[in-house]
């Protein structure tokens, strides 16, 4: 979705491309007073239009942030904040219209006038004012860039029945997804290893029909206010909010997690109140370390115990 977006420049590199383009023109003609009034013309426009081509591409690229679905709005603000983008966004867009308005009413002085001193004189005015609009929106573009760099890395998600993986850190979450999916998130042993959502999916064939699901790998989260939760903990909430049709929550009854069971089963409890419009399935791994009596789902992600089980779960869940 966010692969089209354009590479934003600071200003000191959009107007360094801008007078590079400048240095390569040279027009021929016989006359020499018209080769060096062709010449400034063609050089000053260039200028122009390289500066108003390249900020209208930065507004036309970027999406409409009210329009995008709910997850990605929820990340764009947790990331960047959506109002700090869009007044970005609209500077841009005012330093493009300025630009174009700058160059249109000098451009006519320019074709008017015959005498090379007045030309090099206009010209050296609309380099200078245009420089200085771009140089009034160095922040704005810096934001932007900011913007691309964290959009361009965003999973692609689908209008797709979704699993989303939850529980504290190391309980096993992105060892589950490699389980159940093709995809390959990293594992460690320590916690917050996933800081990003991991997205992979789930091919179910049925009868001639070949059913697609898709499965969200999400950052640890903490069992603590919504208000001290960071930044990648509240990307697992943004997941859980907007995406989940099934939660399989993951608990880890060894604590070689780190974390009590009894920690991690109020997180589940929290989290139960908050979704409850979401299907939760509760299970807990790592049974090959450590075993307890509950009516939970055992599975080992280790020896593939009750990976099955879990996923018939999901998919009466699902269908």
């Amino acid at each position: 979705m966010f692969k089209k977006l354009p590479i934003v420049l600071t200003s000191e590199q959009l107007l360094d491309r801008a007078f590079k383009k400048t240095k390569k023109i040279q027009i021929i003609d016989r006359n020499a007073l018209y080769r060096k009034k062709k010449t400034i013309i063609a050089k000053t426009e260039s200028f122009s239009n390289f500066v108003v081509t390249t900020l209208e591409n930065y507004v036309k690229f970027f999406p409409s942030i009210d329009n995008l679905p709910m997850f990605y709005q929820d990340i764009i603000e947790i990331k960047i904040n959506k109002d700090k983008l869009k007044k970005s966004l609209g500077a841009v867009d005012w330093a493009k219209k300025t630009s174009q308005m700058i160059y249109t009413k000098q451009s006519k002085m320019l074709r008017k006038t015959q005498k090379i001193d007045i030309l090099k004189q206009k010209q050296k005015e609309i380099y200078g004012r245009i420089t200085s609009v771009v140089k009034q929106i160095k922040k704005e573009l810096d934001v932007l860039a900011d913007a691309q760099n964290i959009m361009r890395d965003l999973p692609v998600l689908y209008d797709i029945p979704t699993i989303v993986i939850a529980g504290y850190p190391n309980v096993g979450k992105s060892s589950l997804m490699r389980c159940l999916s093709k995809a390959k998130p990293k594992i460690a042993q320590y916690p917050f290893t996933t800081k990003e959502i991991h997205v992979g999916h789930i091919d179910i064939k049925e009868k001639h029909l070949t059913k697609r699901f898709q499965i969200v790998d999400t950052p640890g989260l903490l069992d603590r206010p919504f208000s001290k939760r960071n930044e990648i903990e509240l990307q697992a909430i943004a997941a859980l909010k907007n995406l989940a049709d099934v939660i399989v929550f993951i608990l880890d009854p060894s604590e070689t997690c780190g974390y009590t069971l009894s920690d991690q089963n109020n997180l589940c409890f929290q989290l139960k109140k908050m979704f409850n419009k979401s299907n939760f399935i509760i299970v807990e791994n790592k049974t090959d370390i450590n075993y307890v009596e509950s009516k939970n789902l055992k599975i080992s992600c280790e020896t593939k115990k009750g990976i099955k089980e879990l996923t018939d779960q999901i998919f009466s869940f699902l269908k």
